[in-house]
């Protein structure tokens, strides 16, 4: 009972600002008077806000780096990967494929996994990064900008990504699916690299996978940055911003089932279509997407769901990791947990939501620090 009200005592801030949002809409719907008109200025005034900063791609402005903007492009992403940490590829044949013949492989458990391994080989720092599900390398590069700008001391840190087993080049899949594994995978590899103490640089999915391998390996994890994630059993969590839906999580479970089986005759001809007109899709992803603010990339987006859905077996496996996300029983063990850790958070984010990072932040037991970030501007 104690646990359960210091976890609500936690989210007031999160709900205060829940409060704040739909009291701000319900006054500019159906307000009285000179309120509700004050209402629909507010609202409109945010809508204009997020609409400006698209047009005129204001992240991609401030996310420079040695005087070259960030361009919002697929392509753009991975040059900038480049410029940051392969300075020394050829680059004749574009940043892509730079980035691609950066990648190394390795042999675990039966299991080959591709990996990049770049920075200083001598650097006292280390950092292990666990991608959100499907996400690929190029998609921190906007992020690792920033932190290079902000702090030198980014330069002289090892980095290490790695793709999930059975996705991208991590094939053909060996072995079973779940967080327990692929966290098996990350400290497998940290040993092969002689990595003694790393800090993990966690998104999404990868938050459970790093939450599970502090807690395997607390001799390895010096730190955590874990954005965005959630506790475990993410069906109970995705799409359900509030509280715990009932249904919602059983409906998410048998539509993950039952998606490749659906989608397998069509599967080609979507990403067929989505690889033919590329253009057009990001055009309308950039209509759509304003609304949420300027820092989701909609070339990243469309990418995604092309990678999502490149083969048989890929969204097979894509289907299996996120049903091995709602398996993943680990929040009453997260006390256990003593690592440092930096959760990062956005109200408006309902696919994760940020009240599972409110409970993290809570039954961590290490030092921990909350950022709520609801800003589209870097800070």
């Amino acid at each position: 009972m104690a646990t359960q009200l210091q976890l609500c005592y936690g989210k007031v801030p999160l709900y205060l600002r829940f409060g704040g949002i739909f009291g701000l809409l319900s006054l500019a719907a159906v307000g009285p008077g000179r309120w509700a008109t004050f209402g629909r200025a507010v609202v409109l005034l945010v809508l204009l806000r997020r609409w400006w900063k698209c047009f005129f791609r204001w992240p991609s402005r401030v996310l420079v780096w040695k005087e070259r903007p960030l361009e919002p492009s697929v392509e753009g992403l991975h040059k900038r990967f480049v410029e940051l940490y392969l300075p020394d590829a050829e680059k004749g044949e574009g940043g892509e494929y730079a980035v691609l013949g950066a990648q190394k492989k390795l042999q675990i458990s039966g299991q080959t996994l591709a990996f990049w391994d770049v920075g200083p080989r001598d650097a006292k720092d280390a950092v292990l990064v666990c991608n959100g599900l499907g996400a690929r390398v190029m998609t921190w590069a906007p992020l690792l900008t920033a932190l290079r700008n902000t702090s030198a001391s980014w330069a002289q840190r090892r980095l290490v990504i790695f793709d999930y087993r059975g996705q991208f080049d991590s094939v053909p899949l060996q072995g079973e699916i779940s967080v327990e594994r692929s966290a098996k995978d990350a400290a497998e590899l940290a040993d092969h690299l002689k990595l003694k103490r790393c800090i993990l640089l966690c998104w999404s999915t990868g938050v459970q996978i790093g939450l599970q391998l502090a807690l395997d390996r607390p001799d390895l994890v010096a730190a955590m940055v874990l954005i965005q994630g959630t506790t475990g059993e993410a069906m109970k969590a995705l799409l359900q911003p509030l509280c715990q839906v009932p249904g919602v999580p059983s409906l998410l479970d048998f539509g993950l089932q039952m998606a490749p089986r659906l989608l397998k005759s069509h599967r080609q001809m979507m990403h067929g279509a989505l690889v033919r007109h590329r253009s057009a899709f990001e055009r309308l992803g950039s209509c759509l997407l304003w609304f949420f603010g300027s820092d989701l990339i909609a070339a990243a987006g469309v990418r995604y769901t092309q990678d999502m859905l490149q083969s048989d077996e890929h969204f097979v496996n894509y289907c299996r990791y996120a049903l091995a996300l709602g398996r993943h029983k680990i929040f009453s063990r997260l006390p256990d947990i003593k690592a440092p850790a930096f959760v990062v958070t956005g109200t408006p984010d309902f696919i994760t939501p940020a009240r599972c990072s409110y409970d993290m932040a809570v039954q961590l037991g290490g030092p921990t620090n909350l950022l709520v970030k609801d800003s589209t501007r870097p800070s």
